[in-house]
């Protein structure tokens, strides 16, 4: 078990967070923690930041340098 001392205006504001997601403190600190723990064990590798990006509609079923190529043939 770990104890944590705050200042008193982070402890309001966590408690104002907690209760405002009907939570708890410890649940909110759990959750920073953890993502803070994901984050930093991330590689950092562009294929891994390329796969969390969201998928774009109109490049649906085609390949954007295709589409790229299209625009720049159609300049010449």
């Amino acid at each position: 078990m770990l104890t944590i001392d705050l200042d008193p205006e982070l402890e309001t504001a966590l408690n104002a967070v907690a209760q405002q997601e009907h939570s708890s403190p410890h649940e909110i600190i759990k959750r920073l923690i953890n993502g803070y723990i994901k984050e930093k064990k991330d590689s950092g590798l562009l294929i891994d930041i390329m796969a969390t990006l969201p998928e774009i509609a109109c490049f649906k079923g085609q390949d954007p340098l295709d589409i790229q190529k299209a625009l720049r043939d159609e300049w010449n």
